[in-house]
């Protein structure tokens, strides 16, 4: 007699091949790879799957606590454990059947060349959608991987969407062929590479929507003249940035020793501010001259500002020159990354007429902490939710995290963070 679990079993394995691979192409590699446990019915068609392979190696050294007379022992250990992932991921590759795969991502360290030529081959055999390799994890020890010589993208790429990599050496020269043959493309991400020292983006079949660069220590010049470019985000040193014609940029994310500098030119892409939805930025300290503040041009269609701030001493003045200058401004995110020693207490004090929500991370709710912030509730006329998170930012998403919420003093300042929105009941509150 056939039990209602056996009955349902056998009518999913009567539907058709291309049924059963699109449902397991929705899984991960591993869990459509069990499915051959299953019967002989199952046993092959994992082998077709088409749909996302990510190999993340997930071990955060960072976590872990060693002795010095164990970090010999422990290296030999990881790389054996990366070496075999290695082997593993191409075991996985050399038996896909598949002809098309949607996307790549490859997160792993001290990989041997071989081994990564064989990723890009299948990459391109496969006619990859979405490739993601990352090697950044082993920056500080090794060089990184150079982009393969033999790889003529003029005609390897062609169905590539998004494409990004971190710790592989490219050269202008790749850069250039990406975005000129690679004419699907709409995200790319260059992440730890030396080589690059100039790009160019333009051209009239360009679909690229997203570009991202971060740590190219040698870029020195970057013009963009994209229509269709709607997000640019950037991590490094000053370079020469030239926005020629951008009419769809609505997103920049700004972070690194180029902040300063973005700030203090701001004035000089105010057709480009003007158009801006949503800003973020990571200063690597908020001590701006008073007269770089009280320049920020106009930002009429700010949406969105996020501020983080690794020295704070003027952090005040410099989110009310920025609010001041943002009249249509809906949310505002501050994160403080460290405690400052000394505040500047100057603020401007103004209305702002369209702030609704107010997040706030790393404050540690001193007397300066208050006082700017109640002038600024007090002031936001339309401020409907307050959300604060007592953590540092830096330690959110890691081990740290759990351990600095059981202290004394973030329960010290959690509970003045209540006292605080207690005194204006209208708002609605999130305290974490």
């Amino acid at each position: 007699m056939k039990t209602k679990e056996n009955s349902l079993e056998d009518r999913i394995s009567k539907l058709p091949d291309e049924i059963l691979i699109n449902i397991l192409s929705r899984m991960t590699i591993k869990e459509a790879a069990i499915t051959s446990l299953l019967s002989s019915r199952w046993r092959y068609l994992w082998t077709f799957f088409n749909g996302r392979l990510n190999f993340d190696d997930l071990l955060d050294l960072s976590d872990l606590k060693l002795s010095i007379d164990s970090c010999r022992d422990y290296d030999y250990n990881v790389y054996l454990r990366r070496k075999r992932l290695a082997i593993w991921v191409d075991q996985i590759l050399g038996t896909l059947r598949t002809q098309t795969v949607e996307e790549l991502k490859i997160r792993l360290g001290e990989i041997a060349i071989c081994d990564v030529d064989n990723w890009f081959k299948f990459a391109i055999e496969k006619r990859i959608k979405r490739l993601e390799l990352d090697f950044s994890c082993w920056v500080t020890i090794c060089e990184p991987y150079p982009f393969p010589s033999k790889v003529d993208i003029s005609s390897s790429f062609r169905s590539l969407t998004s494409l990004c990599l971190k710790n592989v050496d490219v050269t202008n020269e790749v850069v250039e062929n990406l975005l000129r043959y690679c004419q699907l493309l709409e995200v790319l991400s260059l992440q730890v590479t030396k080589r690059v020292t100039s790009i160019k983006v333009s051209g009239p079949s360009l679909q690229l929507k997203y570009l991202e660069l971060k740590f190219l220590p040698n870029l020195k010049d970057l013009e963009i003249d994209s229509a269709n470019l709607i997000s640019f985000k950037y991590a490094g040193a000053e370079f020469n940035a030239n926005f020629r014609h951008v009419p769809s940029l609505v997103e920049m994310f700004i972070e690194g020793y180029y902040c300063e500098y973005f700030v203090h030119n701001l004035y000089k892409l105010t057709s480009v501010a003007a158009q801006l939805r949503t800003l973020k930025l990571l200063l690597m300290t908020a001590t701006l001259p008073e007269a770089v503040l009280c320049s920020i041009p106009e930002l009429p269609n700010l949406k969105h500002l996020e501020l983080s701030i690794l020295i704070c001493e003027n952090c005040f003045l410099t989110c009310a020159s920025f609010l001041k200058a943002s009249p249509s401004l809906h949310k505002l995110t501050v994160k403080l990354l460290y405690i400052p020693s000394v505040y500047v207490q100057r603020i401007m004090k103004h209305p702002h007429l369209s702030l609704r929500v107010l997040e706030l991370t790393g404050f540690q709710w001193l007397e300066a902490d208050i006082e700017f912030l109640t002038d600024l509730v007090e002031n936001a006329v339309t401020l409907e939710k307050i959300i604060i998170d007592i953590c540092r930012p830096h330690y959110l998403g890691t081990s740290r995290e759990l351990l600095y919420r059981n202290t004394e003093y973030y329960q010290s300042a959690r509970k003045r963070a209540v006292e605080f929105v207690a005194k204006f009941p209208r708002l609605e509150s999130v305290i974490l």
